[in-house]
């Protein structure tokens, strides 16, 4: 490749502390690269609509592109990006790779990559590390009773609250990605059991059990706390209904932090409000920023943040790690780091 490479860089600047020092260090790995930063940026709302099709219901949702932005996009062969237009490639012809800035991707490829053969690769791992932390912190929350605890401080009161013990219980993973990778590391310190539900049955070190997806049900009936972790398809789409709460063991836990389209979130209040679980921790829901009138809010025994579970500064260090790498191997010809099969949705091989 002799021709200048036009890089776009299309997430809003102000959501990485160390911006410039980035885009100094992707400018500086060959001299063929040309960045433009042009943000777009779409809706919480229209992202997660964008997850599962048809899509016709969101197209509406959609912003008007900027003269700068349609500019831009005309111009670039690949981007590094968080959202991108629908028909991308009416609007970017010569865009050929796509590099997410998140581990999901389901929402982009709404964009039409497959169709006109532009390539996409992920940002998987990049926050493994601090959302298996947030995991924890979650889960410790809940069995040590720190918020019974923090009620009793305020009131003054010297009384004594028992947790209880993680060692000796079992954890299922739902999804075998970075995230629940590390989520199995940690609860192998806390000398958990770990059972594994991913589309592949086969084993792994970090776990005492692996099946495929057949054994959710199974795996959901023998285990003290669930954490799911799975990017969004129409697979996903609320494989946690009723009769998978109703198929969970009496009062354990259900975390969430992938993404919230997995959850059918009626059948999660009343799994809580029937005391069938004893907790559940959502990081994600269906439809972001969560309205003031859900009743996920007054739910109890619920632990909601706001899809924050991340470390940004350890994030986007990772990912522009990936998209520097990934650049390199774009320049030479060389395969792509966390490239998509864009026919399954699935990393390939």
């Amino acid at each position: 490749m002799t021709d200048p490479l036009v890089v776009g860089v299309l997430y809003p600047s102000e959501w990485n502390f160390d911006f410039d020092r980035h885009l100094a260090e992707l400018a500086a790995i060959d001299p063929r690269i040309e960045l433009v930063v042009e943000p777009y940026e779409e809706s919480r709302e229209l992202r997660s609509g964008r997850g599962v099709p048809p899509y016709d219901a969101v197209r509406q949702l959609a912003p008007e592109l900027t003269a700068a932005q349609r500019r831009a996009l005309a111009r670039i062969e690949c981007c590094l990006t968080l959202d991108l237009p629908f028909d991308v490639a009416s609007v970017a012809p010569r865009l050929r790779w796509v590099q997410a800035l998140a581990a999901g991707v389901a929402h982009l490829t709404s964009a039409g990559l497959r169709e006109a053969g532009i390539r996409l690769t992920n940002a998987s791992g990049a926050n493994a590390t601090s959302i298996a932390e947030f995991v924890f912190a979650r889960i410790l929350g809940e069995f040590k009773r720190t918020r019974r605890l923090e009620a009793i401080q305020q009131q003054r009161r010297w009384h004594p609250v028992f947790g209880e013990n993680l060692a000796g219980s079992t954890v299922g993973l739902v999804g075998f990605g970075p995230i629940n990778q590390e989520v199995a590391r940690r609860a192998r310190a806390f000398d958990m059991d770990v059972i594994v539900v991913r589309r592949s049955a086969a084993p792994s070190d970090l776990a005492d059990e692996v099946l495929g997806p057949d054994g959710l049900h199974d795996m959901l009936s023998r285990c003290e706390i669930v954490v799911a972790a799975v990017p969004e398809s129409p697979e996903t789409h609320e494989l946690f209904d009723r009769s998978a709460f109703a198929a969970m063991r009496d009062g354990s836990m259900f975390v969430n932090v992938g993404r919230g389209s997995l959850v059918d979130e009626p059948a999660l209040v009343a799994a809580l409000g029937s005391g069938k679980l004893r907790a559940a921790a959502l990081d994600v829901t269906a439809v972001e920023p969560l309205p003031q009138d859900s009743p996920l809010w007054d739910t109890p025994n619920i632990y909601i943040s706001a899809h924050c579970s991340t470390e940004p500064t350890g994030f986007f260090e990772s990912t522009h790690r990936v998209f520097a790498e990934n650049l390199s191997r774009y320049l030479a010809g060389e395969a792509l780091l966390n490239e998509i099969d864009l026919l399954t949705e699935t990393p390939q091989a």
